[in-house]
């Protein structure tokens, strides 16, 4: 009797240290990258990123489309859920996420028409100028940090698949953000 609750005990014990092991795995695969060297595609020199003591980045680059796409994955990696909440809220899709709770949150934002203003204003955006190239280099970035690294907890909790930003999506924020002051 007793060599049969040792047993049990030691898989037990097991398995708590699998499922601990696998749960530090998990969130460290989660944790944004703060030293060593990252590929990211499309630029055409080298970018450092430094982050200081209290973790705020400073990027180096030797070209404006270079920096803004750092920059771009630099807020992917400590924002992306907060960019996808604010992106959702300004297109009136919180409630796809969070429950029929905000519903009448997402009516409000849709009835405001960013979504449509957004798109409609991106249609007649001229992409050659300098700061339509720094936000496709922008966006760029965030992409590209969705394309490469694990999504962050949140997205996993609430399924939240991932999804390509887009000037669209920019200027739908700018037109929440302007809501909101």
């Amino acid at each position: 009797m007793r060599s049969a609750l040792k047993w049990a005990a030691i898989v037990l014990a097991t398995l708590l240290l699998a499922v601990a092991g696998a749960g530090v795995w998990y969130f460290n695969t989660k944790l944004p990258v703060r030293k060593g060297t990252l590929a990211l595609g499309g630029l055409s020199a080298a970018v450092t990123v430094d982050y200081d003591e209290r973790g705020v980045p400073h990027i180096r680059a030797q070209n404006e489309a270079d920096m803004y796409r750092a920059l771009g994955y630099v807020h992917a990696q400590d924002r992306l859920f907060q960019m996808e909440m604010v992106r959702r809220l300004a297109q009136g899709e919180l409630a796809e996420i969070l429950g029929p709770k905000l519903l009448d949150t997402d009516k409000l934002f849709r009835t405001l028409g960013l979504r449509q203003h957004a798109i409609d204003y991106v249609a007649r955006m001229d992409m050659s100028t300098p700061a339509s190239r720094a936000l496709l280099a922008y966006l760029d970035g965030i992409n590209q940090y969705q394309a490469t690294r694990p999504a962050p907890v949140e997205f996993d909790l609430l399924k939240i698949p991932k999804r390509a930003f887009t000037p669209q999506d920019t200027m739908a924020v700018s037109g929440y953000l302007a809501y909101s002051f």
